[in-house]
């Protein structure tokens, strides 16, 4: 690929993508739905990437009235996970959102290659299907596009709707913490394990659904229990493994950074963050 698009760009999942990718050299175009106001930590994550010469962001106002046509391979990034998780996902599905999005891919659909990433708790939920609608108009007219469910994500920049975030922050706040309804205690990624499989397998796998998954039994206890977290949030229903339709594709992460390393990362950096406002 030689650019990519991406939509919330400071979004938890679709931030680390625009990390990975600058890091590779390719040219990040970063789309917020949000006035800069209104993103948490605006300031700190526009530190991070805005230093890069590759990196440019719009607000989604202005890409819509632009919308150049591309000239080079590009990857459009579409986070419905990130949406979610922060219960935006509404917000995407109005027409005036979609809209402009699906013709741009119409115009485009020759040189785009679409990824897109949804909850694995959406499959077959009325969220999934109002959601089935903008993925099958761009299914039908892309020439290439992958789809990831992907189960919990921790990391730096997670949101206080994560669980693992809320015990840190609990540790330092002294507040307390509630699994929320979307919360995925069945498996859970290193968001930064997650992102790399996903991109080399937009680069060597061809286009189709797939989930992401640890690969370990009881992964999302284990970093749980590492965290200290008390063991009546863990899900014990005694349910089987889910299982998934014949085209879904399950797929482990290629690489699994030590519990010990990613949990730290996260745990240094919500330090960090917050040591101003202790």
């Amino acid at each position: 690929m030689d650019k990519a698009i991406i939509f919330g760009i400071y979004d938890f999942v679709s931030f680390h993508a625009s990390q990975t990718l600058l890091n590779q050299g390719i040219e990040v175009v970063g789309i917020s739905f949000e006035d800069k106001d209104e993103i948490p930590f605006y300031e700190e994550k526009r530190l991070e990437v805005g230093r890069n010469a590759n990196f440019i962001e719009q607000s989604f106002s202005k890409w819509e009235k632009a919308r150049e046509l591309e000239n080079s391979k590009t990857v459009l990034v579409f986070s419905i996970y990130d949406l979610y998780m922060l219960n935006k996902e509404a917000h995407f599905l109005k027409n005036r959102v979609m809209k402009p999005i699906v013709n741009y891919i119409e115009k485009n659909n020759k040189n785009l290659e679409i990824v897109c990433l949804l909850p694995i708790q959406e499959l077959g939920s009325n969220s999934e299907r109002q959601l089935g609608s903008f993925l099958d108009q761009v299914s039908r007219i892309a020439e290439s596009m992958h789809v990831f469910y992907l189960p919990a994500i921790y990391g730096t920049w997670q949101p206080e709707t994560f669980l693992f975030q809320q015990s840190i922050l609990s540790k330092i706040q002294e507040v307390g913490i509630q699994k929320g309804d979307r919360e995925w205690t069945e498996d859970i990624l290193f968001v930064c394990d997650a992102v790399e499989t996903i991109f080399d397998m937009v680069e060597s796998e061809k286009p189709g659904k797939y989930v992401l998954q640890s690969g370990k039994k009881d992964y999302w206890s284990e970093c749980a229990a590492y965290l200290q977290i008390d063991e009546s949030f863990f899900t014990k229903d005694g349910s089987e493994p889910r299982k998934f339709e014949n085209q879904m594709v399950t797929v482990p992460v290629r690489h699994i950074t030590p519990i010990a390393n990613s949990i730290t990362q996260q745990v240094e950096h919500v330090r960090r963050l917050y040591q101003g406002n202790l």
